[in-house]
């Protein structure tokens, strides 16, 4: 696949391009995690998209949670007993723990009139989750769906390039009313550190805010109730959140 990545991240192709990895020995996620997928055990893949879109302009940097909406609505239609969440900014959820997740990167164009490059990468949970973690993420044959990349990739491909599509003409306000259906932090209490490092531990002791999920704004910010009943707004990038702990199924 490696050809099919650098053809994605270099903007070669001027239509949506896809590139799916059947195994995945070096999976990159946010703040630098990695990860390992085997064969079928996993749906990987990156969608490039030739998007002509003023990144400066306000909502721009919503899109991965846009891009989640579209995931957790492909998903429950194929799938309509699946209680899918969205966690902000970029995960997905199914009774507090994580599914899967979503990256986005962009290469900006060196030419006014040209389109930035986006590169959405999803990885997904198909099956394999070690038991030892099972308590925070899960998979989709241990929630009883035994199906295959194929499948899966059929199944949010086209709501991805859709939605991408949609977003560069309206951009996150077409999504904001669609995320509060799945959004897995409302009315839960939360704790909120500045973004850190995959190696990094949260210290409770240094978390920037507590206070309660409110959902999120037209922007895509994360809005928090703190103990004041002051709504305070965090951009996405600036903070990492964490549900307080709560029994899960």
């Amino acid at each position: 696949m490696k050809q099919g990545k650098d053809a994605l991240r270099g903007g070669d192709a001027l239509h949506p391009t896809v590139a799916v990895a059947w195994a995945q020995m070096a999976g990159r996620g946010r703040h630098g995690r990695t990860w390992q997928a085997l064969p079928g055990q996993s749906l990987t893949l990156s969608v490039g998209y030739p998007m002509h879109l003023d990144w400066s302009r306000p909502g721009a940097s919503a899109l991965s949670l846009a891009a989640g909406v579209a995931v957790c609505e492909a998903l429950t239609h194929a799938l309509p007993t699946l209680p899918v969440q969205l966690k902000w900014p970029n995960d997905l959820w199914v009774d507090g723990r994580k599914l899967g997740g979503l990256l986005i990167e962009v290469a900006h164009p060196t030419t006014p009139d040209a389109p930035s490059w986006l590169v959405l990468g999803l990885g997904l949970n198909l099956a394999g989750v070690p038991a030892h973690w099972l308590h925070e993420r899960c998979d989709l044959q241990a929630l009883g769906v035994n199906t295959h990349p194929g499948a899966a990739m059929g199944w949010v491909v086209p709501a991805l390039v859709q939605a991408l599509q949609r977003f560069e003409q309206e951009g996150f306000a077409a999504f904001h009313g669609r995320y509060g259906h799945f959004d897995a932090l409302k009315g839960r209490e939360v704790r909120l550190w500045r973004s850190v490092s995959a190696e990094h531990v949260l210290d409770d002791s240094q978390a920037l805010a507590t206070g309660t999920a409110q959902g999120v704004d037209v922007l895509g910010a994360l809005l928090v109730k703190d103990a004041t009943g002051l709504v305070q707004t965090w951009p996405q990038g600036e903070v990492t959140v964490r549900p307080e702990k709560q029994n899960v199924r």
